[in-house]
């Protein structure tokens, strides 16, 4: 817990955060033509990734009462 906020609002914070740039970064390559493939392959990696451990962890959270 950092801040008396729970792990698990933080990473859900911070997947949203990744979608949100691997989404401008897909408009940007569409949209204004940008060479940004590299990048947007990059944080849609991560975003599937802190999907997972957000939802592992809001599973802990709501059913079992884990603060972590």
């Amino acid at each position: 817990m950092l801040f008396n906020i729970p792990t698990a609002i933080w990473l859900g914070f911070i997947t949203i955060t990744s979608l949100f740039i691997t989404l401008s970064l897909g408009v940007a390559m569409y949209n204004f033509k940008k060479n940004v493939f590299r990048y947007h392959r990059f944080f849609a990696f991560l975003t599937g990734s802190l999907a997972i451990i957000h939802m592992i962890f809001a599973i802990l959270l709501w059913f079992y009462g884990v603060l972590i």
